[in-house]
């Protein structure tokens, strides 16, 4: 299977969250970083903070880069529930077609700040959020 593939499919397990799936991807010694809250998980962390994330959510990979044994993802992710919208980049590192290493950054999506706003810099790069 091509990384693109191993990628996608593995980003619907997440979104899905879905456990079982999410297993066959990783390392067993793998280690995941989420940055922004300044945590570490191993895999079985990972997926049960994943799985047990409140809410159901949709989501799309809005670009991806590869070389060699790295990928970078920049992934929207939004709750069909309450709406919430997250933007997520995310640093793989494969050993084969698993995943040996995860570093990600999530972000809130929301407005500008509203000095921005008063001071009209910018403009919305996407009128439909």
């Amino acid at each position: 299977m091509d990384r693109e593939a191993v990628i996608r499919q593995f980003f619907q397990d997440v979104i899905k969250q879905n456990e079982a799936g999410l297993w066959r991807w990783f390392r067993e010694d793998a280690v995941i970083r989420w940055h922004c809250t300044n945590e570490q998980f191993t895999v079985s962390e990972y997926i049960r903070a994943n799985c047990e994330y409140p809410g159901r959510w949709e989501g799309n990979i809005e670009r991806m880069e590869q070389k060699e044994d790295t990928a970078v993802t920049a992934a929207r992710v939004w709750c069909t529930e309450d709406g919430t919208s997250f933007h997520a980049v995310s640093f793989y590192r494969f050993d084969g077609e698993k995943i040996a290493s995860l570093e990600e950054y999530w972000g809130d999506d929301g407005p500008a700040p509203g000095w921005r706003l008063e001071k009209k810099l910018g403009r919305p790069i996407d009128g439909n959020r």
